[in-house]
């Protein structure tokens, strides 16, 4: 059986020297740019419920048990189940999780828990191993990360690390068991028959210490070749970050070159515009300084023509609020000429009284009733804003005319200081 032990082991590494160039050979044509050269991503990362499968398969399993200290034992050929469920993270790296198992069978030099059928033409004991190897795999489809992307690759190269727990347990009555950390390595082919179905050929190398299966000791392994078929879940291809149009070079020196180009003729357009920016701030200055100029040459010019305005005054008949017609044709010339053509203008109106006449409180009355008469003449009259005027009633206390009573009973209208 040494024999069959090392073809299984030969065939496990053609398999992998064989599909390993296979994937990188003609089937990739559409896996490369107008240039020729192969396309990667970056990819769109992949929802939870995307890139899933499921799979199952069987075949034989070969127990080899002569590394080390027993180089007696001989293997027989056992059969295999493999089950379990996986998920792409990336087009190139995946993980699964599942069940490999069913017998492992061998002949034995010494009788054991699980050997103990005695064979005398072969003078050596039949052992038989049903197990359980509940394990993870990390996985790495090559023909994806060498060759790019592509998602109706006939053949995907897939290998693998693999660690988890084998069980062992009796055969026909035997009830002893046994559990020991295995790890090993493996190589997962995938061959398209749709976008959800896929054939697959499944090869595994496993390593564990000999005591697994009732030795002694020293190390142990199997090795499995399972045959299969799996089913994607969820979507089943992948979308690039960024997609490149066809025909379309990135980073090309012609287009790095004309980008400094340009970058160089901003910067001149950004100097430009920052001189002509300055010479508009000093103009702006010029104009506000002109417009200083010329709002103090106005205000000038209205405080002149103001002072050249002599205050207007409307005379009453002694004990009288009320003008007669010579005076309201006074105070409508005063109010025409100079309180409507200074329409910003506020004016002050005083009220007095003659203080040769009459007592201070009905002088006082007297001007009160003198200034709110032609108040009211002003407002109703000719519609002057209220707001305009400043009144004020000073009775006979001070004087408007020193030494002149019919002169004192006036109303004053004047520009406020």
């Amino acid at each position: 059986m040494k024999q069959l032990k090392l073809f299984c082991i030969g065939a496990f590494l053609a398999i992998f020297a064989i599909a390993s160039e296979s994937s990188a050979v003609a089937q990739e044509n559409a896996n490369r740019d107008s240039l020729g050269r192969i396309v990667r991503g970056p990819y769109e990362t992949n929802g939870a419920g995307d890139n899933w499968f499921i799979g199952a398969g069987g075949g034989i399993n070969l127990l080899e048990d002569g590394w080390f200290g027993n180089s007696d034992h001989r293997t027989r050929v056992a059969p295999a189940l493999d089950i379990y469920v996986g998920k792409w993270f990336t087009p190139s790296v995946g993980a699964r999780v599942g069940y490999s198992g069913l017998r492992a069978n061998g002949w034995s030099p010494h009788s054991t828990v699980y050997a103990s059928e005695f064979d005398s033409s072969r003078n050596l004991f039949k052992e038989k191993v049903n197990f359980a190897y509940i394990h993870g795999d990390l996985m790495w489809n090559i023909s994806n990360a060498f060759s790019g992307y592509k998602e109706t690759r006939f053949w995907n190269v897939v290998p693998y690390v693999s660690a988890g727990l084998l069980h062992g347990y009796g055969v026909s009555g035997v009830t002893a068991s046994s559990n020991q950390f295995a790890m090993g390595a493996g190589i997962y082919n995938t061959l398209r028959l749709s976008n959800r179905v896929n054939l697959t050929l499944d090869a595994r190398q496993l390593f564990f210490k000999g005591s697994f299966n009732g030795n002694a000791g020293g190390l142990a392994s199997m090795s499995s070749i399972s045959v299969g078929v799996a089913v994607n879940l969820g979507r089943t291809n992948w979308k690039r970050a960024t997609e490149v149009p066809e025909g379309y070079a990135p980073y090309e020196i012609e287009s790095v070159e004309a980008l400094k180009a340009d970058a160089g003729q901003y910067a001149k357009d950004i100097e430009r515009l920052a001189a002509e920016n300055a010479a508009l701030a000093d103009e702006n200055a010029a104009l506000r300084s002109r417009m200083s100029e010329v709002e103090e040459a106005a205000m000038k010019a209205a405080a002149e023509k103001r002072l050249a305005v002599t205050p207007g005054a409307v005379f009453f008949t002694i004990g009288c609020t009320e003008l007669d017609e010579k005076e309201l044709y006074h105070l409508d010339f005063y109010i025409r000429n100079v309180i409507e053509q200074d329409a910003d203008a506020t004016f002050v109106l005083t009220g007095y009284a003659d203080k040769d006449t009459g007592g201070k409180k009905r002088n006082l009355y007297l001007s009160e009733k003198r200034v709110e008469y032609v108040l009211d003449l002003l407002k109703t009259r000719y519609n002057v804003s209220e707001d305009r005027l400043i009144v004020r009633a000073v009775g006979a206390e001070t004087a408007f005319i020193d030494g002149k009573p019919v002169l004192n009973r006036c109303v004053v209208l004047k520009y406020a200081e």
